[in-house]
């Protein structure tokens, strides 16, 4: 058990063998069983935490051991969030997103299809859709919508690569083709 800003979350436990999920093995931490729903091949890992009125379900993934999700978000489909990652308020993760690093969104943001968002990117509202690429000290707000192939580029490729919390979702972004297009 955990407490965390007065809510007492409980780890979570799977049932049935499923996915990569074996039966018996625990996974990350929920206050409430509506947190993470029992359909799909949806699962909190780690020691990731999920509360209030947050919910996981499809075949999202939630990785890591400082991952927090809380408020009234949602994230599903195929998604994964991971690394140091702090997911709030009523934002939306779906599609085939990945949030990963120190990345905060919040305040209603909805990240879909197959955005990428990173690094110390903070997401407050805006809209990120199609095959964007959102990493390092980029700061978005509610009037910002990024669609297609936008790629901030406040950092270098070299910092991708470099950092360990990359390694907990499946990414295959070419940085090559991307730079080309740019």
């Amino acid at each position: 058990m955990q407490c965390v800003n007065g809510h007492l979350l409980y780890r979570i436990r799977a049932l049935k063998d499923f996915d990569d999920v074996k039966k018996v093995i625990s996974g990350g931490y929920s206050e409430k069983q509506s947190n993470l729903f029992h359909k799909g091949n949806c699962w909190v890992y780690d020691h990731a935490r999920f509360f209030q009125n947050a919910r996981v379900f499809g075949n999202a993934k939630v990785k890591g051991y400082f991952v927090d999700v809380y408020g009234d978000a949602k994230i599903y489909d195929n998604t994964c969030v991971s690394g140091y990652a702090h997911i709030s308020d009523e934002t939306v993760i779906c599609g085939n997103a990945r949030v990963g690093g120190y990345a905060k969104i919040s305040d209603g943001a909805y990240i879909c299809d197959e955005s990428r968002v990173f690094d110390d990117a903070v997401v407050c509202g805006a809209l990120i859709s199609g095959d964007s690429y959102i990493h390092s000290a980029a700061s978005l707000t509610e009037d910002d919508q990024i669609d297609s192939e936008a790629i901030p580029r406040l950092g270098s490729k070299d910092d991708y690569y470099h950092h360990e919390y990359y390694d907990d979702c499946e990414y295959d972004y070419n940085f090559e083709n991307a730079n080309q297009a740019a």
